[in-house]
């Protein structure tokens, strides 16, 4: 009887702490390399408009990914570009995680809030550069990009 007890007070606790997420959703790159020539899609379809919403990109990577941040091209009702600092100046990783991954969650700001009732689509690519190439084709040690869209605390 106590055991029952526990696992439905666990269950109320864990489905309390995610109510505010309205999607939730990864993609993982195989041999955790992102081609700089693909893009990542995620569908969603928004339904409440009582509230603002959020758009939370997260990005994991092992710890030898060999740079400090990750430039992002975002499109979702327009392109944006984001800066996500992956470690600290003296190489301390930002992101929580064991072993050797670890995930970062950038909030994006200057993102659209989604507000109105509809279906959405976001896009996003990697937008990396290394001296004077124009693109770095295949970055490596990137596990997963993902988002999530939140409702916004008021």
């Amino acid at each position: 009887m106590k055991v029952n007890s526990w696992i439905f007070l666990l269950a109320i606790v864990f489905t309390s702490c995610n109510s505010n997420i309205v999607f939730d959703d990864y993609n993982s790159f195989e041999n955790q390399s992102w081609n700089a020539d693909s893009s990542v899609i995620f569908n969603f379809s928004i339904t409440d408009t009582t509230v603002l919403n959020q758009l939370v990109v997260k990005v994991r990577h092992t710890i030898d990914y060999e740079f400090q941040n990750l430039f992002l091209f975002v499109k979702a009702e327009e392109l944006d570009t984001l800066e996500i600092l992956l470690s600290n100046k003296e190489g301390k990783w930002l992101g929580s995680g064991i072993s050797d991954i670890r995930e970062v969650e950038f909030i994006c700001e200057d993102c659209p809030n989604f507000d109105k009732k509809g279906n959405y689509t976001i896009e996003i690519e990697q937008a990396m550069r290394y001296g004077k190439l124009n693109k770095i084709q295949n970055l490596n040690n990137i596990s997963a990009i993902g988002i999530s869209i939140q409702r916004q605390d008021e």
